[in-house]
């Protein structure tokens, strides 16, 4: 009796299997292949890329509470070009379908962002547009609670060429 068949679709893509990191709990590359394989996975998530480097939010980030840690980071991260360069070559040594997660304060931060992706190798699956990050300008500005803007950001981002992904606040 052989394994069971896993494979999953997700809109146009099919992964060998459902599970995939969140974005954000994997970093931007490769950091958590010492821990498995990561192209035993589904997917990888990236952590969230703008179109330009971001260093995040002031401190203090992060406040322990009893069951776990509040955080507002901010999505810091190098920006989709330096991503491009220093990030994925490692991740794509590791064999993983990669899933791309971007993120912007306007539409057009969200077309530049998916539009720099255009052109990344086969092994980026997809763009997740990240549309729930409260942790900006006070949480005023989330995309998830507009359905219209929700659609400007996903239409923007289809530029990339690549199946787009809406993550979304879980109280939108």
């Amino acid at each position: 009796m052989g394994l069971p068949d896993l494979s999953t679709r997700v809109g146009g893509v099919v992964l060998p299997n459902p599970i995939m990191t969140a974005s954000g709990t994997a970093g931007h590359g490769d950091e958590l292949g010492r821990y498995l394989e990561l192209r035993e996975l589904g997917a990888v998530v990236v952590k969230s890329l703008a179109a330009s480097p971001w260093g995040g939010n002031a401190p203090p980030r992060l406040h322990p509470v009893p069951a776990g840690m509040i955080n507002s980071v901010g999505l810091q991260g190098p920006g989709v070009e330096a991503w491009l360069v220093d990030d994925l070559p490692r991740l794509e040594r590791t064999g993983a379908r990669i899933v791309v997660s971007t993120w912007g304060r306007s539409v057009d931060e969200y077309a530049r962002a998916a539009a720099m992706l255009a052109a990344a190798p086969s092994s980026v699956v997809a763009v997740e547009v990240n549309l729930s990050c409260p942790n900006l300008d006070g949480g005023s500005h989330l995309f998830a609670h507009s359905p219209t803007a929700t659609a400007a950001a996903i239409a923007a981002s289809r530029v990339c060429g690549r199946p787009v992904w809406a993550k979304l606040s879980p109280n939108t």
